[in-house]
């Protein structure tokens, strides 16, 4: 069920309810229902915002991955991308942020002339 992955995920990430409740923009009280399992067919769009405060995969949080072997590729590729980002210079790091906030301005659609600030 969700609400138990939801939960496994938290507690590896040594997050509180609280502190989920903030990075995803739900209510903690809704949060806690759908760990108890209250509350066991979240929206996609609460889906969507669970998996972005974990940052994983939607299908990663619902569990959907073929097998284990993904999962830890998942992992592995996440631990490959952290060593290269600390051993990246401030000039890298900051061009990498450029990249990253293209990527999240083309996710959110904003009009075209939003884009100018990133050129």
């Amino acid at each position: 069920m969700i609400g138990q992955r939801v939960r496994e995920m938290r507690m590896e990430r040594k997050l509180s309810l609280s502190e989920l409740a903030e990075r995803t923009k739900i209510t903690k009280s809704y949060l806690s229902n759908i760990e108890r399992n209250i509350c066991t067919n979240p929206t996609i769009d609460v889906i969507q915002k669970l998996a972005s405060g974990f940052k994983v995969h939607p299908s990663i949080l619902l569990n959907w991955a073929e097998n284990k072997e993904e999962l830890q590729s998942t992992s592995d590729s996440l631990i490959d991308i952290k060593n290269k980002i600390n051993s990246m210079s401030i000039e890298q790091l900051g061009e990498l942020k450029n990249y990253v906030e293209v990527i999240e301005w083309k996710r959110r659609k904003l009009p075209l002339s939003d884009l100018i600030k990133f050129i």
